[in-house]
């Protein structure tokens, strides 16, 4: 969820625009996108992070099969979690009074 924010943040997208991400999705949206999974990434496993759009950019200049890599783990990671089947999906928690 958090790189989905930071994805947001990065390109004034809303909730309603995340509804229709896959549809008309420009190549600077894709690789903002792939930009907030990495940097969220690097935070989860206590790394730090130096890369810039710029950065993801080249590699894909080097490999545009990455986007294609990336753009399909998205679609499952998103598709998991909209079907209930994520194994790291939890349950709210409930507030103590």
């Amino acid at each position: 969820m958090n790189a989905l924010r930071l994805y947001c943040k990065a390109t004034d997208k809303t909730l309603n625009d995340l509804s229709k991400l896959g549809q008309g999705m420009t190549l600077e949206d894709s690789i903002q996108l792939i930009g907030a999974g990495l940097q969220d990434g690097h935070r989860k496993a206590g790394k730090e992070y130096k890369l810039t759009i710029e950065d993801i950019a080249d590699f894909l200049d080097d490999d545009m099969n990455i986007l294609t890599e990336a753009m399909n783990i998205f679609a499952e990671q998103f598709n998991t979690n909209d079907s209930g089947n994520d194994k790291g999906t939890k349950s709210p928690k409930k507030l103590k009074k």
